[in-house]
Parts: structure tokens; sequence; C-alpha cells
């Protein structure tokens, strides 16, 4: 068996965990059998969604013919992620990372050891890339995907929008920063940010959308946890402040505990998760002073097929989340490692989530 065939990789890719990610696998699961294609493009349905009621029928008259609900089906070109990682003659010779200072690897061994340990790696960076393309994909309604070719400064944007016209419906604007609840001789004057909560909520409830969690950035997390009226709401004689009990979701992302909207019952998530851009700097997954309305499973996970030319002369197109392939040269003598993977990450219905942005300073209707 060659274990270096595009076929055996497959499988040992399988067999590698994807690195955890929050809101790829909440909002936007795959179904491996549906969701994953064996051509260049994929296709989303969704239902607009409606909430008629079944009418009062005088029994003489039967059953009255109602249509069925339409859907929309869009083929969708998704994004392309591929990245490799070189390995060298002069690598080999040199101790692996973790591997014992009185080794008797051979270089052979250590080769397909660290072919495991890149495959690895870069299934690792996609993962991120689709944690903020499943972010981009919710604050926008879509997402504009930067598809790179080498050299600097050359690109081509490729967007993909969930929406008709040029204004996003799943957006609210926010005309003013968010304002602290104040206690004054009348009571409680109940801070700005709830009115615009409960505004996100209806939108959902009015267009037949489920409304079960509010994702907000750290900055929000912190507003929403100093406001007055919020902590003398609860019961604070526990240390848990009332409902509250912060729960680590994963790494990055905890829950802050349920609250009450207007008689809607929604659990706060607070997301801090960072990622390393090109130039080095660190960035929030969820851009600051953003808010998000929607529920879980609301989309889907999409995944193109990969065609890339084997060692045989002929093209190859295999349909996974993640596709491998080895290549070599003999002349300069160098292996390399690539792994790609195309996704797409699509709503089930449309406008199935209402976002904020700049929701503590502000910005222009």
């Amino acid at each position: 068996m060659d274990i270096y065939s595009t076929y055996y990789l497959l499988a040992a890719v399988e067999e590698l965990p994807l690195e955890h990610t929050f809101f790829r696998d909440r909002y936007f699961p795959t179904n491996t059998t549906m969701d994953i294609f064996g051509t260049a493009k994929v296709l989303a349905d969704y239902k607009e969604g409606h909430r008629k009621m079944a009418p009062f029928v005088l029994p003489r008259v039967g059953g009255i013919s109602v249509g069925r609900d339409g859907f929309s089906t869009y083929e969708l070109e998704p994004g392309n992620i591929c990245l490799s990682m070189p390995l060298t003659e002069d690598q080999l010779r040199n101790r692996g990372f973790g591997e014992s200072l009185m080794s008797t690897m051979t270089p052979a061994d250590r080769a397909r050891q660290m072919q495991i340990n890149d495959l690895a790696e870069l299934s690792a960076r996609i993962s991120r890339r689709e944690e903020w393309l499943a972010v981009q994909t919710m604050l926008n309604n879509g997402c504009t995907m930067r598809h790179e070719t080498g050299v600097k400064g050359v690109y081509e944007d490729i967007p993909v929008t969930f929406y008709d016209g040029d204004v996003n419906p799943a957006a609210m604007k926010i005309t003013a920063g968010w304002t602290h609840s104040k206690y004054t001789d009348n009571g409680w004057e109940i801070g700005s940010w709830y009115a615009d909560i409960c505004k996100m909520v209806n939108f959902l409830v009015q267009a037949g959308r489920p409304a079960r969690e509010i994702i907000v950035s750290s900055d929000v997390g912190e507003f929403l946890m100093e406001d007055p009226w919020l902590i003398a709401m609860l019961d604070n004689r526990r240390v848990e402040m009332g409902r509250i009990a912060p729960t680590e979701l994963t790494e990055f992302v905890t829950s802050l505990g349920v609250f009450n909207f207007k008689g809607r019952q929604l659990e706060l998530l607070v997301s801090d998760g960072t990622y390393e851009d090109e130039n080095g700097e660190d960035k929030p997954f969820l851009d600051d002073e953003s808010v998000i309305v929607t529920a879980p499973a609301c989309g889907k996970g999409l995944y193109g097929g990969v065609t890339q030319l084997e060692n045989d002369g002929e093209y190859h197109t295999y349909a996974g989340m993640r596709v491998p392939q080895h290549i070599f040269t003999v002349r300069p003598p160098v292996k390399e490692t690539q792994l790609t993977s195309k996704p797409l990450f699509v709503p089930l219905r449309k406008n199935p989530w209402c976002v904020a942005k700049k929701v503590l300073s502000g910005q222009d209707p």
C-alpha cells in the first residue's frame, strides 16, 4: 500500500480530530452525507418561512387545499483554502518536536511522523479560518472571501450574500451608544441596551425564527455585567449573582446564564476568542461592540469537491472537509504536505439571526 497516496491520506485525515470551534460547530453543523459535495459548486436550499394557521372548515365541505411551502435553491461557489508545509532533507536529520534525545528514528520514520503532525497543524489553521468565516457570515448575512495569490497586495475578493438588495435586513442600526441603567426618584430608568436587545428578539419572533441565544463580544459582556439594574434584578445574595453562573463552553466562549427579555429566556454567551492575522496581531473572531441574537443550528456547513493533479499525471476530484496531497520533487529533494478545503456556511432560512454592531459607541442609521 502506498501510504502517500491521497486515498490513504484521506483516511488518516479523517482520524485527526478537528480543532474545536464554537461558531462553526454550534451554528453551522455539517451533515457528512448531505452537505459534502464532489462538485466545484454547492447547492444551498432554504425556506422563506411563514406563520400561517389552518382554517376552520364546515364538515360538508371537506378539506381546503393549501399550497406547499416553497424553497429557494442557489448554486454557490465555496471558498478555496489551500496551504502546504514543505519538508526538506536537513529537517529530517534533526530531532523533531517531542522526540526523545536518544531517539532511534530513521529519517524515513521521522518523515512519516512529521507528515501526520503537519496535517494536524494545517487542519487547525483551516479550522480557524472556518471559525472566522462562520462569524463573518452571521455578522454580515454573507461574507467576502479574499483569495490570495501568493503575491503581496494581489488578491481577488469573492462575495456571497444571503439577501436581496443592498441593505442587510438582519442588521439593526444603533443610532446611539448603549447607556447603563440608573436609579432615579421615580425608580429605575433601564439602559437603552435592554430595549435594543428586545427589538432584535422581536425581529426574529415576527419572522418566525427561534431566538434562544445572545452572543456578544467581550467588551459588550463586560458592559452588561456592570449594569446596575441588571445586577439589582438578580438575586445577588448568592455569589453566582442570581441565575448567572458563568460556565465555560469552550476555551474562548463563556455562558453567563439565562436572562429574561420581556418574557423570553435567552442564554447570554460571551466570545473572546482571537486569531493571529497576517501581520502577527491578535484579532477577535467576533468584532468588538457586536451582538448577535439567534439559535443553534441556524445554518449548515457545506463543502465543495477538491480537484488536484496527482502523480499519475491526471486530475482527480475528492469530496471531503479536508483533502490532503503528498507532493515531492527529486531536484531539489523536497517533500510537501498540502491540505485543501472548500467550505461555505449558509443559513437554513432567510435571516435566522439579528445583528447589531458598534453598540457601545453608536453608529449612523
